[in-house]
């Protein structure tokens, strides 16, 4: 994920043209995967320890992939080599959005990977 970040990156902040839109497909498919087990994971940990309270532990544990996209926008910025305020407004505004919105996409599929995972797990039970 970070080679693909930084291609894109590269491209909408250095006018560079992406090209590879089948391999980011790809790379978009695994992400969402990825979240989705690693919430269901951390989710079924949760449950076991008897804590019930799965709503926003999930929606955050997916949604931390745009904390990550965040954090690595200050990494970035450092080759850009930019002087301007208004640069740093801009950059560091964008950024910031579409950080939450990666936030709130992943934090969905975590929260709805659970729900799933979570009505099945209880649909099992029979009770006598």
């Amino acid at each position: 994920c970070f080679v693909e970040l930084y291609f894109i990156l590269a491209s909408v902040w250095t006018d560079q043209y992406y090209y590879v839109f089948a391999f980011l497909l790809l790379v978009f498919g695994i992400l969402i995967i990825t979240c989705a087990e690693i919430t269901v994971l951390f989710n079924y940990f949760q449950l076991t320890g008897e804590n019930y309270h799965w709503w926003w532990r999930s929606f955050t544990t997916a949604g931390s992939t745009g904390i990550y996209v965040f954090l690595y926008s200050f990494v970035y910025f450092k080759q850009l080599e930019a002087n301007a305020f208004a640069t740093y407004v801009l950059y560091f505004g964008y950024m910031g959005l579409a950080s939450l919105g990666l936030f709130l996409m992943t934090g969905c599929v975590g929260v709805m990977s659970c729900l799933l995972f979570n009505k099945t797990i209880f649909g099992s039970i029979k009770i006598d």
